[in-house]
């Protein structure tokens, strides 16, 4: 009996592999993306830090200099109040947050230029988009009570951070189609 749970548990394990199985978030970018260079954030913000951690699970080489340059353009959080009591205070707030991003690559040689050319006068580098502008939006709900503000603080604080870190995920998904789309149409051609 012993001998057929283990046989049991090895070819389920083994069928669950071979299908191509992945936990949710995790993709291999390496094929379409091996390096990558991070514009317009701090690498040491939690969203640097967070894009950082989410791109090379997704094993692609984060450098100073490359080739290849996501840019963020746009990372901001926004609250509105949502309802107010009998008093007129607020006590149900709607976070908003909003990530921009495109991804460029220097052109190496003059005949690649093409009408999505943008030109770099500080250090004289040619970029093509790979990925136009892109903006990813999240947005939560949360009630609030002013006898609980450093609980209602430290939620708003996992909301902020949970909506960034949905809006990465869905970065990288994007990230991930476009790139294969764009992969296979080269190879088509």
């Amino acid at each position: 009996m012993k001998k057929i749970k283990i046989t049991f548990l090895f070819l389920s394990s083994f069928f669950i592999i071979s299908c191509g199985f992945h936990l949710r978030g995790s993709q291999d970018l390496s094929s379409v993306l091996p390096e990558i260079k991070i514009q317009g954030v701090n690498k040491h913000s939690e969203l640097g830090r967070d894009l950082y951690r989410a791109l090379t699970t997704a094993k692609v080489n984060v450098l100073d200099e490359s080739n290849t340059v996501l840019n963020i353009t746009q990372n901001n959080i926004s609250k509105r109040v949502l309802s107010l009591d009998s008093a007129g205070r607020a006590n149900q707030y709607e976070l908003n947050y909003k990530l921009s991003f495109s991804l460029m690559e220097k052109v190496q040689n003059e005949s690649l230029i093409s009408e999505s050319l943008e030109y770099d006068i500080k250090q004289q580098v040619k970029y093509i988009d790979l990925i136009a502008t892109q903006n990813i939006h999240e947005k939560r709900e949360y009630l609030f009570d002013a006898n609980l503000v450093l609980a209602k603080a430290d939620e708003e604080n996992r909301l902020n951070s949970d909506m960034r870190q949905a809006a990465i995920l869905q970065l990288i998904r994007r990230l991930s189609f476009s790139l294969k789309k764009r992969q296979s149409k080269h190879h088509t051609k």
